[in-house]
């Protein structure tokens, strides 16, 4: 069956990046269908999950919850760890840009990104990450829960949802999670080589 949204397309989806169900978070890529309807994309396997869910359903219940499963990861605990420090990779200031640039998803060109948000804010002093929780989407995608502490921004930090994927044998930041933080800033990134 043909998808109902190009694969290769880039933007139309959160933070410039690939459209994502809205219900597990897989990208479109990962998918065989997206159903848009109001700015809201699900994908095949939640319909298909939720189509169960009702058919199974009391007819007094009114509302109906499904929660997408995780996937299977091999070594769920060295993919947790790998997802950890490439995002302490990505948004540690002491690592140089270029392997801060290896640590996102077809990051190859982002260097002037990195540059273009520390001019941004000068004074924004060190950035520190911590990642909160991973939720595998698939064997190479997950849903990373993440904190940026920022030293102006006192001990409360900012939380932010993003996304890791596999690449080869190697866990990366995805391209559209930092070019998502750094769009609120006011810098865009340029399109995947």
């Amino acid at each position: 069956m043909a998808s109902l949204i190009s694969s290769t397309s880039w933007g139309g989806g959160r933070a410039g990046g690939p459209l994502r169900c809205s219900v597990c978070g897989r990208r479109e890529a990962s998918v065989e269908h997206l159903v848009r309807a109001r700015g809201v994309h699900i994908c095949d396997r939640c319909v298909a999950q939720a189509s169960e869910a009702l058919a199974t359903a009391p007819p007094d219940q009114k509302v109906v919850r499904i929660r997408p499963p995780s996937a299977h990861v091999d070594d769920r605990e060295a993919a947790e760890v790998a997802v950890e420090e490439a995002f302490e990779t990505v948004f540690a200031g002491q690592v140089p840009v270029e392997e801060r640039c290896r640590a996102i998803e077809q990051g190859q060109n982002l260097a002037t990104t990195f540059e273009q948000a520390r001019q941004r804010n000068p004074g924004a002093g060190p950035l520190d990450v911590s990642v909160d929780s991973v939720r595998f989407l698939s064997e190479d995608e997950a849903e990373v829960q993440f904190t940026l502490w920022l030293a102006g921004f006192g001990q409360s930090g900012m939380p932010r949802s993003g996304h890791a994927v596999r690449v080869g044998d190697t866990w990366k930041v995805a391209r559209d999670t930092w070019c998502g933080l750094v769009r609120m800033i006011g810098v865009e990134c340029p399109p995947p080589e």
